[in-house]
């Protein structure tokens, strides 16, 4: 079981710690590194709302990215391959219509998406 929460600025280490890991940024559109200052720069800019992936015990395992009605999710790799994009997916789409996401024709995780 997981729980989203909305990011805040203390997570953003965290969130870095992810984004700029070679295995991240591999699948993502702009595959820059950032450095915390920019991170902070970006974060009070935010117009979509992010999401924290928790574990029932509080442990961050990744992050949700939203831009109005495209998702996206990005997972730390010590936790992946243990399903928690697919609950953090299921969670976040439960009260929403629809959604859209962009995805890498060679992304490990396509059938996920499908699903």
């Amino acid at each position: 079981m997981i729980k989203l929460r909305l990011l805040n600025k203390n997570d953003l280490p965290f969130l870095l710690e992810i984004r700029n890991n070679d295995s991240t940024r591999f699948y993502l559109e702009d595959d820059s590194i950032f450095t915390l200052d920019e991170c902070r720069k970006w974060f009070v800019n935010l117009n979509s709302p992010w999401y924290i992936i928790e574990t029932i015990e509080g442990k961050k395992v990744g992050y949700i990215r939203t831009n109005g009605d495209e998702i996206g999710c990005d997972i730390h790799p010590k936790f992946r391959r243990k399903g928690y994009a697919k609950m953090a997916y299921k969670e976040y789409l439960k009260d929403k219509k629809y959604a859209s996401l962009k995805v890498f024709k060679d992304n490990f995780a396509i059938n996920l998406y499908k699903n």
